[in-house]
């Protein structure tokens, strides 16, 4: 949240610890790894042969997840966008740190198609563009992680040498950023093939299906099993994220590709493993829970409640009352372009969203999901109770 939404400002392009808080891929590739731990630990059985309630169960529980969290979360960005007045033709180039940006203007048949492609939760695909809202990309790939999740968690779950096979694919995935690094590819559809292609991401989630697969037959003993071992590997996970960083800060280009897609899984997977050996707190268990359930919300309304947040602060700075913009909202929409909303705001805007990624969870997607659950898995289990019927009748 912090690294979408911090450095689009003046204020914060010129702190002097940006460099500190630049790996938001960090975040994302952790959070990849996590699902794969967690599906494993909630789907697989003991032989890690059997998915718990079937492949139709686990897929209408994952997507009437996913799907009211986009589609909600998209149409508010789409309405924040519009509302201020910003080009519905217009995309983001897919571009490394530090390198020119720039949009492009698409003719109506091409901006109707990524608008159907992200509608339809496939944005993860195209190459060139930032997604409408950028980052909902990351749905796009949990899309695409869970239809392979059936057949890929009872095989990797299956391998005799886990560690092995960790390792392996570990290296699989870096070899595509070493590639592009060592030619130099660094144009717009490099940048987003390598960042949010999901056959691309998919080896971090696999990893992480791995990685339980390792933790439940203690295969991970030797790196969390006791509190020194825990510090040492806290320890390791920090000396990797400030390795990390000063690649990033004063390496090459290639090294934000090395650095984003694969360097830091070592680090990732230590720091997920350190974490499922603590024993949260009664009195803080149920609060993190709620914050974990509200973790895809966070990442889907960050940006569009950024821009609201961003839009209000601006209209504070010009000190206008609200009334007379409402009354003439194109008039104050126009005064506060080039206004600066003062950074005094913005920790309001982080407690605020984390409030209301909870409330959004609990109160909107929760109920919404919970019905479609019921509805689908009812017609479900009426078309084979139907389907047995007939079978004896005949």
């Amino acid at each position: 949240m912090v690294y979408h939404t911090l450095y689009v400002t003046p204020q914060g392009a010129a702190l002097p610890y940006r460099e500190w808080l630049a790996l938001g891929g960090f975040a994302t590739s952790s959070f990849f790894l996590l699902s794969g731990f967690i599906l494993a630990h909630i789907y697989m059985g003991e032989d890690g042969r059997v998915l718990r309630g079937g492949t139709m169960r686990f897929f209408v529980n994952r997507l009437t997840n996913l799907y009211p969290i986009h589609w909600i979360s998209l149409a508010l960005f789409l309405t924040v966008s519009i509302a201020g007045v910003n080009p519905i033709n217009r995309f983001s180039l897919m571009t490394l740190d530090g390198q020119t940006g720039g949009f492009e203007y698409l003719d109506a048949a091409s901006t109707s198609a990524i608008i159907a492609a992200t509608i339809l939760m496939l944005q993860a695909w195209h190459p060139l563009y930032e997604a409408i809202n950028p980052p909902s990309w990351s749905l796009s790939a949990l899309l695409f992680f869970y239809a392979c999740f059936p057949w890929l968690a009872p095989r990797l779950l299956s391998v005799r040498r886990k560690g092995v096979a960790w390792v392996a694919l570990w290296l699989l995935y870096l070899m595509p950023p070493v590639l592009f690094a060592a030619q130099h590819e660094y144009a717009p559809a490099a940048v987003g093939f390598l960042y949010t292609n999901p056959l691309v991401r998919l080896p971090e989630f696999a990893i992480g299906i791995l990685l339980y697969g390792l933790y439940r037959h203690r295969g991970t003993d030797w790196v969390c099993a006791t509190p020194a071992r825990r510090a040492a590997t806290l320890a390791f996970v920090a000396l990797s994220f400030i390795a990390g960083v000063k690649a990033v800060a004063h390496g090459s280009f290639g090294w934000q590709y090395i650095v984003h897609n694969g360097a830091l899984l070592p680090a990732q997977a230590g720091l997920i493993l350190v974490c499922a050996r603590i024993t949260m707190p009664v009195c803080a268990a149920r609060l993190s829970a709620r914050l974990g359930n509200a973790a895809l919300s966070l990442f889907a309304i960050h940006l569009p409640l950024f821009l609201v947040f961003t839009k209000l602060g601006k209209l504070f700075a010009l000190g206008m009352d609200p009334l007379q913009c409402v009354q003439q909202f194109a008039a104050c929409l126009n005064a506060s372009r080039d206004v600066t909303p003062a950074m005094a705001l913005y920790p309001a805007y982080l407690i605020g969203t984390v409030i209301a990624a909870v409330v959004f969870q609990e109160r909107i997607v929760m109920p919404l999901r919970n019905t479609l659950r019921a509805r689908l898995l009812r017609e479900r289990i009426r078309h084979e109770t139907a389907g047995r019927s007939s079978g004896h009748a005949m």
